[in-house]
């Protein structure tokens, strides 16, 4: 018998193999909740994070003034036209009871397209597109004059390492009050 052959040993060569298996297949684990998971984009308004689904986000814009409408409420700053498509701009600050938006050159039109309703949320901030293996329920219960959450949602999402307000906009669409623009 060679020297080589008597320095290896079968069972440790089948345990080194084992763990290396092991490691491969949690790591391909990882890899599929990843990609089973929930697209998300991070967008800031006001200083405060927000999580909005991929499908519902469908564009950025830089912000353009929109036409204003009378006697509409101060969080609905008007309406642009984007592509032969007349879209609301909502300052989600003001309806979430936050400072007003400071807009500047950096600000963006956030449009967002959820089954019929399209509109425009103003934003400072938007990240690129990242993935959560799932949304969290349970946040701050108090509630503004529109009888909305502060922060209009009770779901969260965990994003690098951060809670983070995942804003649902089924549950945004029930509230009256978002869909009414004008008195």
């Amino acid at each position: 018998m060679s020297a080589l052959a008597k320095q290896i040993n079968p069972f440790n060569l089948i345990s080194a193999l084992d763990d290396e298996y092991s490691n491969k297949q949690v790591a391909l684990k990882d890899v599929s909740r990843e990609a089973v998971g929930i697209s998300i984009v991070q967008l800031n308004v006001a200083n405060t994070s927000f999580a909005v689904e991929v499908g519902v986000a469908v564009e950025t814009l830089l912000y353009k003034k929109p036409q204003a409408l009378p006697r509409s409420h101060a969080w609905a700053l008007g309406v642009i036209e984007v592509r032969g498509e007349v879209v609301p701009v909502i300052d989600f600050a003001i309806l979430n009871k936050q400072a007003a938006s400071i807009i500047d050159k950096n600000s963006r039109l956030m449009i967002i397209r959820h089954e019929q309703l399209v509109f425009g949320l103003v934003v400072s901030n938007v990240s690129a597109v990242s993935y959560v293996p799932e949304i969290h329920e349970g946040g701050p219960s108090e509630l503004n004059e529109f009888g909305w959450s502060k922060t209009t949602t009770n779901k969260w999402v965990e994003l690098h390492g951060k809670k983070t307000h995942f804003l649902d906009f089924k549950d945004l669409i029930n509230q009256t009050n978002f869909l009414t623009l004008t008195y």
